[in-house]
Parts: C-alpha cells; sequence; structure tokens
C-alpha cells in the first residue's frame, strides 16, 4: 500500500453547517475534502496521483510536503492510503501520526460522509465519527457497498475509501 502525504486547511463546524448535515458529533472534519492549501499542481517527480487534478497536491515525500507548507497556520498534515485492501488501523506511519479513520471521497474529492448531505439508506449519521470518518474497515466497506447499489443515480455516491492519519503537531513542526 503506498502512503501519501497532503496539507489541508482546518474546517470546525459551525450549528448551521451541523443542522445541514445531521452530524451534531462533529469537532473538526479530518478529511481530503477539507480545503486545498496547495492549489498549484506540484512537480511531477513527488505527485501521488499524477495526472488526477482533484488529487495533484497528495505527495510520496512528507519532508518535501511540509517544506511547502511550513508558513501555513490552519493547516492539517494527512497520510492517506487510497482504496486500502485491509484494515489499517495498526499501520503506524510514524510517531507523528494518529489513525482516524475511513472517508468516502468521490472523484471530485467530496466526501459522501460530511458534504453531500446524508445517504439514509447507506449509513446513518451516528455511524460517523467527530472527525467525520468511519472507525472500523468492514463498516465503511459496507457503506460503500451501499452507496453503489441503493444511489445507482447519485454522482457522490460512487467513491474511493481512503484511509487517514494525521499528523500530531503539539511543537513537533
Amino acid at each position: 500500500m503506498k502512503i501519501g502525504y497532503v496539507a489541508v486547511g482546518t474546517f470546525s463546524p459551525n450549528e448551521r453547517y451541523k443542522k445541514w448535515s445531521k452530524l451534531f458529533q462533529l469537532r473538526q472534519a479530518v478529511s481530503l475534502d477539507c480545503p486545498k492549501i496547495l492549489t498549484q499542481g506540484i512537480e511531477d517527480e513527488h505527485c501521488y496521483l499524477p495526472g488526477t487534478s482533484f488529487f495533484n497536491d497528495i505527495v510520496d515525500d512528507l519532508d518535501f510536503l511540509l517544506s511547502k507548507v511550513k508558513s501555513y497556520k490552519d493547516k492539517q498534515i494527512l497520510a492517506v492510503i487510497k482504496e486500502p485492501k485491509s484494515d489499517c488501523a495498526d499501520i503506524q506511519i510514524d510517531n507523528r501520526f494518529r489513525f482516524y479513520g475511513y472517508d468516502l471521497i468521490d472523484d471530485v474529492r467530496i466526501s459522501a460522509l460530511t458534504n453531500c448531505g446524508g445517504f439514509d439508506k447507506a449509513f446513518i449519521s451516528e455511524d460517523i465519527s467527530e472527525y467525520g470518518l468511519i472507525k472500523e474497515f468492514d463498516k465503511v466497506k459496507q457503506i460503500q457497498s451501499l452507496l453503489d447499489t441503493e444511489y445507482p443515480d447519485e454522482e457522490h455516491a460512487y467513491c474511493s475509501i481512503w484511509a487517514i492519519w494525521k499528523m500530531e503537531f503539539e511543537n513537533k513542526m
């Protein structure tokens, strides 16, 4: 499994968002669907998903990424794996990262879990953690399958599973 690294902005939902999404438990989104920090493409030798315009800020070199975003204040550094074949909860990236869970992201980088208003036949708001993710691998696989079968005409229902770790800063940068 290839690990990529990405810097995204922070998103702490307000009451209006929580009411719309019905995600009253959401404290902070830890997702590829958070605002992009690097809006320009990154040099090809560092691309994790080259040729994919909505994912061109995911790189395979953490030090390179950190050098590009060191001046940004409100950022999250995420380690991600697209379509993991098995549970990632026990994978240790390095001691700066903590595993947060799984997201379901479509091809235009929208989270089916936190940014589509809900897919009641596939999951309920209580399935989603305080970080906008699914904690269990088997559960996210089930939701991915239900999105495909229950919402065949919904473009945001065709999603890839992304395992997500977040760098815990605490004076480490």
